[in-house]
């Protein structure tokens, strides 16, 4: 009898470690897939062409990244600093905020900065971002309040056509439902870095 319960008790301690060694190794087999799966999909489609960066967090996009994700649509144009009105053409792009989830967001107290290869550079507030404050102007350079929300964009398109080489291939852009043009110096330019920083 006592053999018997010896017998059945290693029997049951084999049994266990068995066990036990095969639900470690599952679990190993897991987490390598799930690390090998992010990895891949940060990697750009292509040539960077642009970075979005908030502190530790860093994104960086191809073109055909870019094109992937939900786009916007719009009317867009410039108004100069000498009271010339270019546009509106119609733009296609992504949505500002929807880069800046990415990498964390956009909070009170920050700002967004934008700079093109040429070395321009701009900046919009947190509530600009949020809530579209931004001024607008009919055809003729008249003040026009709109009557639907403005979207900071990243635009890759205007008029069904791939953004000039004086312009793109990326160009920060205001677009809204109606025939308005926004102020040309939030507008930039063959965009590359976009970055969350502290409110000056």
């Amino acid at each position: 009898m006592k053999k018997l319960l010896t017998w059945l008790g290693v029997s049951v301690l084999l049994a266990a470690t068995i066990l036990t060694a095969s639900c470690s190794t599952a679990s190993s087999t897991t987490t390598k897939t799930t690390t090998t799966t992010t990895t891949v999909a940060q990697t750009p489609a292509g040539p960077v062409v642009l970075t979005v960066t908030n502190g530790a967090k860093t994104k960086s996009y191809a073109l055909a990244d870019l094109q992937a994700l939900k786009s916007v649509t719009g009317n867009g144009g410039t108004k100069n600093k000498k009271g010339v009105v270019t546009g509106p053409f119609a733009y296609q792009g992504v949505a500002l905020i929807d880069l800046l989830n990415v990498v964390g967001g956009v909070s009170s107290g920050q700002i967004v900065r934008f700079t093109g290869t040429d070395g321009y550079s701009s900046s919009v507030s947190y509530d600009q971002i949020i809530n579209g404050t931004f001024s607008t102007y009919d055809t003729a350079g008249n003040p026009a309040t709109p009557t639907t929300k403005l979207t900071l964009a990243v635009v890759y398109s205007v008029d069904g056509a791939a953004l000039d080489a004086a312009a793109g291939p990326l160009e920060v852009g205001i677009l809204s439902s109606e025939k308005l043009v926004s102020d040309g110096s939030v507008w930039a330019k063959l965009l590359s870095k976009v970055d969350v920083v502290a409110a000056p």
